[in-house]
């Protein structure tokens, strides 16, 4: 029955034809048809993404989420949050789980073959070193041979390990990094500045410990998609610069007290040119 089989063919063709469509469906589309933004954040790293008293997301990226996703569907509350560490955000993100990180995702070169970049909207303090106040670190290779705490996926690990010798003892959260510190499974802390700088000043660790090394490095730090995604990378960009023009970034320093920066207040200036183009 040639005809019916000729039939069968073109039925399958055209089913693998839709198939494929839907596979490189484009994924603007795809969130615009669900309804909402997912995104993944970090809810252990005070200042950028942690739990409030009320055990709320809240931070200086948490913020951004939410403003892309109103800029998106007019409403902040049209999102989903996805807690992540920097060890599984970029996995997570190209698995399909989320839809964009913003979760202090720093910008490198190697990132950027398995992902694309958003905007950037922040230069991070790449990393410090935190000790109890009666050490006597002078400099970076004063940590050789020490065992020292930090985040497993930190793109900082491969240099203190092979520039500096340090014996890490890595961990997924924040949380583990400060109790194994505390309990003496290492000597310091190496990890991203900001979060430290805020650590130190809490009550328990303001009178115990100090920043022994200030950063070496400042990066970047942007959002990621998946790669091949242009007008869903468009709109996300779209929706950060609109944030930084009206002064979302600027005001978040002075709210998480990040301090105030030239890169930020560049930022909101670049931004409203930007969007009058």
């Amino acid at each position: 029955m040639p005809g019916f089989k000729t039939t069968l063919a073109a039925i399958s063709l055209l089913a693998a034809g839709l198939m494929v469509g839907a596979a490189h469906a484009d994924q603007l589309d795809r969130v615009k048809q669900r309804g909402k933004l997912v995104v993944g954040i970090r809810n252990d790293y005070n200042p950028f993404g942690f739990l409030d008293a009320k055990g709320q997301n809240t931070g200086f990226e948490v913020d951004l989420a939410r403003a892309v996703a109103k800029d998106m569907f007019g409403s902040e509350t049209a999102i989903e949050m996805v807690p992540v560490v920097a060890s599984n955000r970029i996995e997570l993100l190209n698995a399909g789980r989320i839809d964009v990180i913003f979760a202090t995702l720093g910008k490198t070169a190697d990132r950027g073959k398995v992902i694309d970049f958003t905007e950037e909207y922040y230069s991070m303090a790449g990393m410090v070193l935190l000790s109890p106040k009666e050490a006597t670190y002078k400099t970076w290779d004063d940590i050789r041979g020490k065992k020292i705490c930090g985040s497993q996926g930190n793109l900082y690990n491969r240099m203190l390990a092979e520039k500096w010798g340090a014996d890490l003892v890595l961990f997924a959260g924040t949380a583990e990094i400060y109790n194994a510190f505390q309990t003496g499974r290492c000597e310091a802390i190496a990890y991203d500045g900001p979060n430290l700088n805020t650590k130190v000043t809490e009550d328990g660790w303001k009178d115990k410990y100090k920043i022994a090394l200030d950063a070496f490095e400042f990066i970047p730090i942007a959002g990621g998609v998946r790669k091949g995604e242009p007008a869903f990378l468009k709109a996300v960009n779209t929706a950060i610069l609109k944030a930084e023009a009206a002064g979302l970034m600027v005001s978040g320093e002075s709210k998480y007290s990040l301090g105030t920066s030239d890169y930020v207040a560049k930022r909101q200036v670049d931004g409203k040119k930007a969007l009058s183009q």
